[in-house]
Parts: C-alpha cells; sequence; structure tokens
C-alpha cells in the first residue's frame, strides 16, 4: 500500500513538474516576445552634439554679470550630427538674438521654466536651420549647464 502510495505521489509530482515547466516556458517566451516587440517600436537612440560654452552678458545697474549656457542637441541622423559642426555658427548667433539685451532678473526669470525655454530654443534653432536650407531638424535641447552670475 505504502508502494504504490509512493508511486502515485512521485507521478503527481511528476506531472506537476511538467506542466509548471511548459507554463514557465510559454511566460518566458510571451515575455521575451513582448520585449522583442517593444524594442522594435524604439526608434533609433538619440545622438548628441554637446555646443561650445555660451556666455553671454546680462545688465544689471551696478556691476557686469554674465550668463554661461552649456546645451546639447541631439538628432537621430549621424549624417546631421555631422552637419552640426558647420551649422553651429548658426545657432550661436540664435542664442545671441535670444539673449541680447536679458537683464539679470529677465535672465534667472527664464531659467525658472527651463522646458519652456528648451522648446523654444528648439523651434528657434529648427527655424534658424530650415532658413539655411538644412532638410533635418534637432529632436531636442538640453540644458546641460546654466551659470548666471
Amino acid at each position: 500500500m505504502k508502494a504504490v502510495l509512493g508511486i502515485v505521489l512521485a507521478v503527481v509530482l511528476l506531472a506537476l513538474g511538467i506542466g509548471a515547466g511548459i507554463y514557465y516556458g510559454k511566460s518566458a517566451k510571451e515575455t521575451s516576445q513582448t520585449h522583442a516587440d517593444k524594442a522594435a517600436e524604439i526608434p533609433s537612440s538619440m545622438l548628441f552634439y554637446p555646443m561650445a560654452r555660451f556666455v553671454a552678458s546680462v545688465s544689471d545697474e551696478n556691476y557686469s554679470r554674465y550668463l554661461v549656457l552649456e546645451l546639447s542637441l541631439s538628432t537621430r541622423s549621424q549624417a546631421f550630427l555631422a552637419q552640426l559642426d558647420h551649422e553651429a555658427p548658426v545657432l550661436r548667433n540664435v542664442l545671441v538674438k535670444y539673449f541680447a539685451n536679458f537683464s539679470r532678473d529677465q535672465a534667472k526669470q527664464t531659467f525658472d521654466d527651463v522646458n519652456s525655454l528648451q522648446h523654444s530654443l528648439l523651434q528657434k534653432f529648427n527655424d534658424a536651420l530650415k532658413q539655411q536650407g538644412v532638410d533635418s531638424k534637432l529632436e531636442q535641447v538640453l540644458v546641460t549647464n546654466v551659470y548666471l552670475q
């Protein structure tokens, strides 16, 4: 009786082990397929172009003040990334126009909402590039460092 009970128990455990293996095998296969589908949906990775440090004077009643700004531009095109070296003076000119005649308080207020500033610079940069006959567009403008004296 004990031997039959032992055999039945062994068969049940074996069946449970096989069933669990099949279940987890299907689950792992579905998970890896889901990850593969998500990876296919992700666009190519971003490429970044760090611009040279930008320094502008900002007015103050009594002192000379400076704004130091570091930006990084992003694109998905390797060819466009290489072209940005050539277009950098145009983009720096956009920065000069944007920050010309800013007071220290205006500059400080501008950086209170960095997202809005980044979006505004992105539009201005892309407009300037379009005027230069550049077909590609920047994806993002990232403010990577700000120093306001």
